[in-house]
């Protein structure tokens, strides 16, 4: 017996869905939200918060420096604080090490050692550096994510072995970096 039409078989993925494969972003009609780390979430009304000690995070109590002190926590739920200082001088015979410094101010820093003031601008100098080079870093971060999609799309549109960022010698710049300043 011979069929007179021909059925056409489509995938239930990729038939109707709407769902077009190709990485993050999927199903994404407006700007590109990788142009930022939180582009996704500012296209649908979120704004970025600053962090840190005494930021503004919304309704509710403001954090300090030691963070929130009247939180739903401590009122709702009767948590208790812990008192580090306290903690600490009870753990006797072990040094504690706290990850993060709590004084990286360069100005109260530089009080509190005793030099001449040309030696003072240049050390001065010296720490305030570190902090132009983590400010470059973090500007680096979201155009090697831009760059590693637009990469993916070229690719994807046009097959072929043109280059078109040379991660190769930004990976040697970045392991020079490395070895600058481990210890």
């Amino acid at each position: 017996m011979k069929y007179k039409y021909k059925i056409k078989e489509d995938s239930t993925i990729a038939s109707n869905s709407g769902f077009t494969s190709g990485g993050e972003g999927e199903n994404h009609n407006g700007s590109s939200p990788r142009k930022s780390t939180y582009g996704a979430y500012s296209q649908v009304g979120y704004k970025k918060v600053a962090e840190g000690p005494g930021a503004n995070m919304g309704p509710g109590p403001k954090a300090g420096p030691k963070g929130v002190k009247d939180n739903a926590y401590v009122k709702q739920f009767k948590y208790k604080l812990v008192n580090k200082e306290a903690l600490a001088k009870k753990a006797k015979g072990i040094e504690i090490k706290n990850l993060w410094e709590a004084n990286t101010d360069v100005e109260s820093f530089l009080n509190d050692i005793d030099v001449d003031a040309s030696l003072r601008k240049f050390i001065a100098g010296r720490i305030l550096g570190f902090d132009t080079l983590e400010a470059k870093l973090n500007e680096l971060l979201p155009l090697l994510q831009s760059a590693k999609h637009k990469t993916m799309d070229y690719y994807r549109n046009q097959p072929s072995y043109n280059v078109l960022y040379g991660t190769d010698i930004a990976n040697d710049y970045l392991d020079d970096l490395i070895e600058l300043f481990k210890d």
